[in-house]
């Protein structure tokens, strides 16, 4: 499905190349995720908003390959090559960040949305902090009226220490489990309460599972 945002300006050979490169080692990590067993099934509603963190946010990706979800990505070299790597999965991928056409990429996930369509959303991308939930998918879940799930999963990997998240890809036959609710933003209708339910949000995501990641010494 062709992307509604701008096309990024044009590039040269070099950065074309490293495109091609990237693209070619995250197809990769997604062979590799074929082999991934999962322990239990995501029993939520659809049409959802789904929070996840940005460093575990591959399990998922490739467990709802082929069902035309929707997804946000950073308009950078990283954002366009996973983008071009998951279309061939069947997802819609915003490009959008908010430095970077952040408000076209929320308006792509907003008519998404209203067409029925169920929203992968990394809470503390693009750039961190990590761990730290802003209000992207709150927002879209109080405009929409959809149900918002916070979604952690677990499993064996390799960490990418220079990255800003310390994004984490499976390991081949890893087993993963996914630790989930449903957030009640019912119970936060008025939008003065934002601040107060995004950090009740964030306390609960944080809660559904440890942080497996050391700090190399």
């Amino acid at each position: 499905m062709p992307r509604a945002n701008k096309r990024p300006k044009k590039i040269g050979p070099a950065q074309k190349v490293a495109r091609v490169l990237l693209s070619s080692i995250l197809q990769i990590f997604f062979w590799i995720m074929q082999t991934l067993r999962f322990k239990n099934q995501l029993e939520i509603e659809h049409p959802c908003i789904m929070a996840v963190y940005h460093d575990e946010l591959m399990p998922l990706v490739h467990y709802f390959r082929n069902q035309g979800i929707t997804a946000i990505a950073s308009r950078n070299h990283f954002g366009y090559s996973i983008a071009k790597v998951m279309e061939r999965y069947d997802y819609e991928v915003a490009l959008g960040s908010p430095s970077r056409g952040g408000k076209d990429a929320f308006l792509q996930l907003l008519k998404a949305a209203r067409k029925g369509k169920s929203i992968a959303f990394a809470v503390d991308g693009s750039r961190g902090p990590r761990h730290e939930m802003k209000q992207g998918a709150m927002v879209l879940a109080k405009r929409t009226k959809l149900p918002l799930y916070l979604i952690r999963a677990s499993y064996d990997g390799w960490r990418i220490e220079r990255s800003w998240d310390k994004s984490k890809f499976p390991k081949p036959f890893a087993e993963v489990s996914f630790n989930y609710k449903r957030f009640a933003l019912e119970d936060y209708a008025d939008e003065a309460d934002l601040n107060i339910a995004l950090l009740a949000a964030q306390n609960e995501l944080s809660g559904l599972q440890a942080d497996d990641y050391q700090a190399p010494k």
